[in-house]
């Protein structure tokens, strides 16, 4: 056989090869297709069967099933003044990410719940962890169960959402009392008038902790709680005068709103691990709160009183604080989407806590909001101004705030703030 011959018979195979492979491929593409075809059918008629928008957040329902997806963004600029000495400045401006968050909720079979959020953290690492993650149980007698990971039912100024508070931020006041997030067992019961809330918990803010993190203290002079506690109880009182319960869900009051009245009570009790270390203090914590909540035509005011008591135990010596907190904060609408407000809070520290210096902390705040879009897209300009020297202030600096902490007198931060929900 010639070699020109030989050439075409081996064009010819290759032909026939690439054509039977081209069958098998197309072939193999029609059933990827079809296959395609029938799932988006499938989620078709399951989409069909249910919902899906956004009210207020994203969501997907149906067939007792609901997935909510939403976010809290808020960025914002500071400007802070205070007295310049050998370790501070005295002007450090900025802009600060203060709240990026993505969060995912919803019920399973109507009767299950979940709630599960992440949060970036501000820094240069921006790390993504868990704020709250719980799940539970909604019997049809009105009582639900809740696992996980939430804040437990004490300061009402803390249990109000990130994104709905009056002022750019909540309190110094609030940081110093504050519950934060814990992990425990919750057990809730809502009537028309009144709500009860109770808990069982590692202790105040333990957010994230394994229970080998034990509460340990290395001195009477700091203030928050840190570490797992052996046990911890808390429970809530809520009684409601006038209005109804998602009118305080926030802090402001829309014109044309009508009267609503709700005061509340709650405790705290918890006791630290007793450790074997020889600078361990070994604490028992005890945190109770009343406050008071009206809102009417346009305007709002809340109040709150804080109580603490503390006993430290170390090398056979006890050690008893009694410190507190009083909040007092208004609004008012003087047009349909622009509000003033005012904040006065306050510490009044155990006159045994520190050694030297100031133990009364006095902080004002003042500023407006702008609602363009309610709280979904919103502006806050405020002023914070700190009275006092607070270099005992175990709670500052704190950036979430604006404020650093002061030797002298008359620290004074300015926050602008833009806020989108989704």
């Amino acid at each position: 056989m010639g070699q020109s011959k030989s050439l075409v018979l081996l064009a010819g195979a290759a032909l026939s090869l690439s054509a039977t492979a081209a069958f098998a491929q197309n072939d193999e593409v029609r059933s990827i297709v079809a296959e395609a075809m029938a799932d988006a059918e499938t989620r078709s008629s399951l989409l069909a069967a249910g919902d899906a928008g956004h009210d207020g957040r994203f969501f997907i329902s149906g067939d007792g099933y609901r997935l909510n997806v939403s976010g809290i963004f808020q960025s914002r600029y500071i400007a802070n003044f205070r007295d310049e000495d050998t370790t501070n400045n005295e002007f450090e401006p900025g802009f600060q990410i203060r709240r990026a968050k993505l969060a995912f909720s919803g019920d399973i079979n109507k009767d299950w719940f979940f709630n599960v959020r992440g949060a970036f953290e501000r820094g240069e690492n921006g790390n993504f962890q868990l704020d709250y993650g719980f799940a539970g149980y909604k019997f049809a007698n009105g009582v639900r169960l809740t696992v996980g990971q939430f804040k437990l039912p004490l300061l009402r100024e803390e249990l109000v959402s990130d994104s709905k508070q009056l002022a750019a931020d909540r309190s110094v006041t609030n940081s110093a009392f504050t519950q934060d997030y814990s992990q425990g067992i919750s057990l809730d019961y809502e009537a028309e008038a009144w709500r009860l809330s109770g808990a069982f918990s590692d202790g105040l803010g333990t957010r994230n902790t394994d229970f080998t993190n034990n509460e340990i203290y290395t001195n009477t002079g700091q203030f928050n709680n840190t570490g797992e506690a052996d046990y911890a109880f808390t429970a809530r009182f809520e009684y409601l005068f006038s209005g109804n319960w998602k009118m305080f869900e926030d802090f402001t009051s829309e014109k044309g709103q009508d009267f609503g009245a709700l005061v509340g009570v709650a405790g705290h009790w918890q006791q630290s691990a007793n450790t074997a270390a020889a600078s361990d203090f070994d604490r028992q914590t005890g945190e109770f709160t009343v406050d008071a909540s009206l809102e009417g035509d346009s305007w709002n005011v809340f109040g709150a009183y804080i109580g603490r008591y503390s006993q430290f135990r170390n090398a056979g010596s006890d050690t008893d604080l009694y410190d507190s907190g009083i909040v007092v904060q208004g609004g008012w609408r003087f047009a349909q989407n622009t509000e003033v407000f005012a904040r006065y809070d306050l510490i009044i520290a155990d006159s045994d806590r520190f050694t030297g210096g100031e133990d009364n902390f006095n902080f004002l705040t003042a500023g407006f909001n702008q609602y363009w879009a309610g709280h979904a897209a919103k502006g806050t300009l405020d002023v914070v101004w700190s009275f006092d020297d607070t270099s005992n202030l175990s709670v500052l600096p704190n950036t979430a705030i604006g404020l650093l902490g002061d030797s002298e007198e008359n620290e004074i931060t300015i926050r602008a703030q833009f806020q989108l929900l989704f």
